[in-house]
């Protein structure tokens, strides 16, 4: 079965089952005020929210919606958030729950409009999504597998030409297409068939009973999503997410996360939002913000060989960072700093414990 999707813009008059969007919602959870990052693709939702008072992005994943209700869901360590509702005429309402341990530690209801902001650019998605099975003899749905999705972020025609042009040449070369504005959905289509016909060229060239008994093995399923974390009038906080699963006892998967500056018309990196002096003080920080996560006393190591928790002695820098209007966090991927069980590591500093760090501009 064959999904080739290009997405069309969601507005406050639109229903839910158009078939993607993205669109910034802001509300509460109970009383606290917080804003939704949303991503609809096909008859999923992602995206990430943060409270507005801390503004530390939090990824949202599915959790088997459908056309009547929304289930979505985030998990860090033993700490699981979920939200399930009902959007209807640009509002999401519904319940939320905290489950902390395996026990519910809180309930409250929830409620987000959305907001469309004068801020441009507003984005689209385009997507393709595509999953089929290798015929090895097996009764339907216990064959090797195939799965292919892939969902970009893509300028609304309002955009501002110097705005678009820069934005559409950063999307296609995440994707390995540089220097082009060419719209990326006829390329996931093409990249979906490449990988397909690989995938079967393969499998036809394995021993048939080894293809038939080992299903695993031999299935693949890749994905990758760009969804919006953050977005100012001057800078948007963007991750990429991907996974790969071909065989073995899990897939692999990370965030990479890039700053984009809308006036400068630029990725950021590092050093233009730290002063070279600012940088090197930035381990330290790091250190304190992982202990706190993980409860692990100052002074105390971290590395598990010496009786500690993660998988280095000390906590450095990266270039995956993110901006928020209230600090800047670093994603550690799976494997990274810490076990795969884990997961992935999301250290925030507030701007309030990096005054006379940052460059001129920044954290005001």
């Amino acid at each position: 079965m064959l999904l080739s999707l290009v997405a069309a813009s969601f507005t406050a008059s639109a229903q839910n089952n158009a078939i993607s969007w993205n669109k910034v919602l802001t509300g509460v959870i109970g009383k606290y005020p917080a804003t939704m990052y949303l991503q609809k693709t096909g008859k999923a939702y992602n995206g990430y929210y943060y409270y507005d008072n801390k503004q530390i992005p939090i990824r949202l994943t599915d959790s088997d919606s459908n056309a009547d209700s929304i289930h979505i869901s985030a998990y860090e360590n033993n700490n699981a958030e979920y939200f399930n509702g009902v959007i209807a005429s640009g509002s999401f309402k519904g319940e939320w729950k905290n489950i902390i341990d395996e026990k519910i530690a809180a309930t409250l209801t929830f409620s987000f409009s959305e907001n469309k902001p004068a801020i441009l650019p507003l984005f689209d998605v385009v997507f393709t999504e595509y999953a089929t099975e290798y015929p090895a003899g097996n009764a339907k749905g216990n064959n090797p597998g195939f799965g292919y999705f892939a969902a970009a972020l893509w300028p609304e025609a309002a955009t501002p030409a110097p705005v678009a042009i820069f934005l559409k040449r950063w999307v296609n070369g995440s994707f390995g297409r540089k220097n082009t504005v060419e719209p990326i959905g006829k390329f996931f289509i093409n990249q979906k068939n490449k990988d397909v016909a690989e995938w079967r060229k393969f499998l036809q060239s394995e021993d048939k009973e080894a293809v038939k008994e080992d299903v695993s093995c031999h299935s693949v399923n890749t994905e990758r999503r760009l969804l919006l974390m953050y977005q100012s009038d001057q800078y948007i906080s963007v991750a990429d997410f991907s996974y790969e699963f071909s065989g073995g006892a899990h897939g692999n998967y990370g965030t990479g996360c890039t700053v984009l500056d809308l006036k400068k018309l630029k990725p950021l990196k590092l050093a233009d939002v730290f002063t070279p002096a600012g940088k090197e003080k930035l381990a330290p920080l790091l250190d304190a913000a992982a202990r706190v996560k993980f409860n692990i006393a100052k002074g105390a190591k971290l590395n598990s060989d010496d009786g500690g928790e993660l998988l280095v002695d000390k906590i450095v820098p990266n270039e995956n960072f993110y901006l928020t209007g209230k600090g800047i966090g670093f994603i550690y991927t799976p494997y990274e700093i810490a076990a795969y069980a884990y997961g992935e590591i999301n250290l925030f500093i507030p701007f309030e414990k990096l005054t006379g760090l940052l460059q001129p501009g920044f954290g005001k």
